[in-house]
């Protein structure tokens, strides 16, 4: 009898070890790219780079002013870098009137945005900072460095947060 009781516990403490947190997987919101429409604009490649800690599929989190966290059981539910690529068109789109952006082009105009912060923080607020540059126009780049308030604890506000931090990205550097 001891020895099948000792087995069952065994069991039983093996299986609750196995089920462990289960992950979860976010979406920045409107990171669908939409074809603008209206009249003809000049076609603009846009492509995000993202620094090599941010191109690990996790959410980022800075629990003091020097160190970050990575989640572990939140991740991103896509590539990042593409996700943000299709918010910074549709932006984009909504406030030129010359350019038209787009993921994917053979245009001979190029909008790079790197971004080497996108977290939320232990401060109440999402830090997203960077850089555009453009090649093939004559247009300058922008440095951005925008901080806004995120409503509400958890990752989901947190993801909301980086999605208006972005629309602010967009006129940041927007021609």
């Amino acid at each position: 009898m001891k020895i099948l009781l000792s087995l069952i516990c065994a069991c039983t403490l093996t299986l609750a070890g196995c089920a462990g947190t289960p992950v979860t997987y976010y979406q920045l919101p409107n990171s669908h790219y939409q074809l603008p429409s209206g009249y003809y604009r000049t076609p603009v490649h846009i492509k995000v780079v993202l620094t090599d800690s941010l191109n690990q599929g996790n959410l980022v989190y800075q629990d003091s002013p020097t160190t970050l966290h990575f989640a572990q059981n939140h991740l991103w539910a896509d590539d990042l870098d593409q996700e943000i690529t299709h918010i910074l068109a549709n932006e984009l789109n909504k406030y030129s009137q010359h350019f038209s952006f787009m993921p994917q082009s053979n245009s001979k105009h190029t909008l790079t945005v790197y971004i080497s912060a996108f977290q939320g923080s232990y401060d109440g607020h999402i830090h997203i900072k960077g850089y555009s540059m453009w090649d093939g126009s004559k247009e300058k780049g922008q440095n951005f460095n925008i901080r806004l308030s995120q409503q509400g604890n958890g990752y989901s506000n947190m993801v909301k947060a980086l999605t208006k931090g972005l629309e602010q990205v967009a006129i940041t550097i927007a021609p």
